[in-house]
């Protein structure tokens, strides 16, 4: 004999408050297959509804909003009886209908549910890894066939693939910078290109338009592969590199070192960003979705001085060599030819950014600043990169305090035996 469901009162706040704490719902059925519930927990109560899909008998369950048992109900997050239940028969007719039901909602569908709310100040980068990395493989696929080892071999297949590499203008494939370092970067990049496909699942999951987050949620990131590897040019290098560098991009590696800017931030820049009469430049558009402001030192306003000469305002400051503006990668080629030519490992622009970043610690600037001078959104995360380079009470310490052991010493060359 199937189990017959206990309904509670769920009308009247009074009722509600009866009822005692506990770790799933309280339900009042609505039509065959289609509840309603109110969830007691803790700290409040909450509203949820269900569906009982035909197909293999399992409920489809969506979080509605909270009750109205301490605040009065606004519509939207909180909720009386009457704007639950219409809110729960909205959503039935939705996945009656077949556009919330798990065996129709591929991961296409979730992708498509995720971007249309996201709200991200890395919209457009979101989008590109979803449409490059995630929909040509998953999309097609139903949410509720999904299985842990599909998920895992997704994961990993990432993970090992090989980067694909433009070959330069001599038909030469370009080394890729850190070769030593793949097996980490490929398993850091994985874990940043799953990140979106599992919110999109989650969202899914949360909204009820799938059943069971199971699959997924046994997917954990590689650990340990985040790890702040910092790499800087020494003055050597750096000289080596404009020396190497072609006169067009040499200017825009240069304004690299004097600001510690990103490239998205400096190959847009026009004329008008300079000031000369407080010796700033400013950068209308940041990773951090704010403009940011750099103090140039004497030099540094020197030299932008000389870019700005007969200019107009409204110019870009670089151009490349062919006189039009850069784009958004253009920058690739031409530094891998300067490393190559300056015999120096390969390695990316953003390498000129670290630069900056380390020369300032190692002079003693304190991290906060650091942080704002590089737009840094969390002072944690200038720590992070660059907190080992900065003077520090611990070190000047442990200097101290094993002074010279005498373990290094000049030793007298090796007995070399000579044969009679």
């Amino acid at each position: 004999m199937a189990r017959l469901l206990k309904e509670a009162r769920l009308q009247e706040r009074s009722a509600r408050a009866r009822l005692r704490v506990r770790h799933h719902p309280y339900w009042r059925s609505i039509s065959e297959g289609r509840h309603l519930g109110y969830y007691k927990g803790p700290r409040g109560g909450s509203w949820v509804a269900r569906f009982l899909c035909s197909r293999d008998g399992t409920y489809l369950a969506k979080a509605l909003g909270n009750a109205d048992d301490q605040y009065p109900s606004d519509g939207h997050q909180v909720l009386s009886w009457t704007e639950a239940l219409d809110r729960a028969l909205a959503w039935f007719e939705i996945v009656a209908s077949g556009q919330g039901r798990p065996d129709r909602y591929t991961v296409g569908d979730a992708l498509d549910d995720y971007l249309a709310a996201f709200t991200g100040k890395s919209a457009e980068k979101t989008r590109h890894t979803i449409e490059r990395h995630i929909r040509p493989v998953l999309g097609d696929r139903l949410v509720c066939e999904l299985s842990t080892a599909e998920l895992r071999q997704f994961q990993m297949t990432l993970a090992t693939r090989r980067s694909v590499y433009r070959a330069n203008r001599n038909g030469v494939a370009t080394p890729r910078p850190d070769v030593g370092d793949s097996a980490r970067r490929g398993k850091a990049n994985a874990n940043r290109i799953f990140t979106p496909l599992k919110a999109a699942l989650n969202r899914a999951f949360n909204d009820g338009k799938v059943p069971d987050d199971t699959a997924w949620r046994r997917v954990k990131p590689f650990p340990k592969v985040s790890v702040a590897r910092i790499r800087y040019f020494t003055g050597s290098e750096i000289s080596a590199l404009l020396g190497a560098a072609d006169p067009w991009f040499r200017v825009v590696m240069q304004a690299a070192l004097f600001t510690g800017a990103r490239w998205s931030e400096l190959y847009p820049m026009k004329v008008r960003d300079v000031d000369h009469m407080s010796g700033t430049v400013l950068f209308p558009e940041t990773k951090g979705g704010r403009p940011r402001y750099i103090h140039l030192t004497d030099d540094g306003m020197r030299f932008f001085r000389s870019q700005c000469a007969g200019k107009l305002p409204s110019d870009h400051l670089f151009l490349n060599q062919h006189g039009r503006p850069f784009g958004p990668s253009h920058q690739i080629r031409p530094m891998t030819e300067a490393c190559l030519k300056a015999k120096i490992d390969p390695a990316g622009f953003h390498i000129l950014r670290h630069t900056y970043g380390s020369t300032l610690a190692m002079a003693g600037v304190p991290l906060a600043v650091i942080a704002e001078a590089l737009g840094h959104a969390d002072e944690r995360i200038t720590r992070k990169h660059y907190a080992h380079l900065s003077p520090s009470y611990v070190r000047d310490a442990v200097r101290a305090g094993l002074g010279n052991l005498g373990v290094f010493r000049q030793l007298p060359p090796p007995l070399v035996q000579v044969a009679g």
